[in-house]
């Protein structure tokens, strides 16, 4: 398996669709040669404290999410890290955390434009593998559990030398999703045809979107509407857009969709290429998509919808790294927001984000427009 979308990002989908379409998504490819610097930058300094060394073993590696697993990195973006353990948790592991977590508090967050984790701990924290693999539902799998696994899988991406225990892990939670789909590749009772389409992937991820929506409401009323503009436009966009990539993971397990004519009938297969496609970043996941799909018939509502979803993506992502405007959507109040200009322009690229998607996964020339409405909403 990759080691993360830094594996896969030249001569990426995205750059080939960007060419193809004739567009200049300059935001996008400036996010992406910033998180470059920025996780060099990190690398180096996780690689600098006492705990780096041979003694602590390979059962750890540490990882990053947000918009720099994306490699959509922007003036003010949070730094989301964790460090997961994938074995005992001795004495030196915990020492090890607290290297790493004292310097990266003894860094200059401004030099790296960098935000702290949140408040809630799910990031800044140690995070161990055997909840993470076999809490998958029931009582135990609380909101932070979920949101550790479904990111290892969508969001993610290790730092520093040591990958193995990250790999292992992310295997393993696809090996448990797929091993304990019981009706996947079987037979279909009525059409004979088998199910490529992994179910209980399916509804985590969109069981992880319904909790961001939910999350979001809470933490409105928890934090008294403070950052409410910004936070609003986030969740219709990346978050959005993390929402879209995996359910197109499951889709494009399907060689009906993916056009892999060489994919074989049996789960550890569609669990290798899960593990390829997920290597990649969000953004390259839906670009590889509109790649293979725009040479058919339904080429040119697929080119037209590329155009928008990328491009309106390109325009969030310039809002955000206007540190002027973003600061102005962070403070500004509720009241106020239907009457602000800077609010309504990011509504609208929101809003245009969010139609392309729509067409993308519903649209009547869409290839995913059956799997859609049978497994993603029915």
């Amino acid at each position: 398996m990759s080691s993360g979308p830094l594996a896969s990002q030249r001569g990426s989908p995205l750059d080939i669709v960007q060419s193809e379409l004739g567009c200049n998504w300059k935001n996008i490819e400036d996010a992406r040669q910033k998180t470059e610097i920025t996780l060099k930058s990190l690398s180096t300094i996780i690689g600098g404290h006492p705990g780096a060394d041979t003694s602590v073993g390979p059962d750890t590696s540490v990882v990053v999410h947000g918009s720099l697993a994306r490699l959509e990195c922007t003036q003010g973006s949070d730094l989301d890290w964790t460090l997961l353990v994938d074995g005992i948790a001795d004495a030196s592991v915990q020492q090890r955390f607290l290297d790493i977590k004292n310097s990266l508090s003894d860094t200059n967050f401004d030099e790296l434009g960098l935000k702290k984790p949140g408040t809630e701990g799910t990031f800044g924290a140690l995070a161990f593998s055997q909840p993470i693999m076999h809490f998958i539902g029931g009582e135990e799998d609380s909101n932070s559990n979920t949101t550790r696994r479904v990111l290892l899988l969508l969001e993610a991406v290790p730092i520093g030398e040591r990958h193995g225990a990250f790999e292992r892990v992310r295997n393993g939670i696809l090996q448990r999703y797929l091993d304990e789909d019981r009706g996947l590749l079987r037979e279909g009772h009525i059409a004979k045809n088998k199910r490529w389409v992994p179910l209980f992937l399916l509804n985590d991820f969109a069981r992880y979107w319904r909790t961001m929506a939910v999350d979001f409401a809470y933490k409105q009323f928890d934090r008294g509407n403070k950052g409410y503009a910004l936070r609003s436009i986030k969740l219709g966009t990346s978050r959005k857009l993390l929402f879209a990539s995996g359910l197109l993971a499951c889709f494009w397990c399907d060689p009906a969709i993916s056009r892999n004519e060489k994919q074989t009938p049996n789960k550890q297969s569609l669990i290798d290429s899960l593990g390829k496609f997920l290597s990649r970043t969000p953004l390259e996941r839906l670009a590889l998509f509109f790649l293979v799909h725009m040479k058919t018939s339904e080429s040119e509502s697929l080119r037209t919808t590329a155009t928008s979803l990328f491009g309106a993506y390109d325009a969030f992502l310039g809002l955000l790294n206007n540190q002027d405007k973003r600061l102005h959507l962070e403070q500004l109040k509720p009241a106020d927001e239907e009457n602000d200009p800077a609010f309504v322009d990011a509504r609208k690229i929101r809003r245009t984000f969010r139609l392309a998607v729509q067409e993308m996964f519903l649209g009547e020339d869409s290839p995913l427009r059956q799997h859609s409405i049978e497994k993603g909403v029915f």
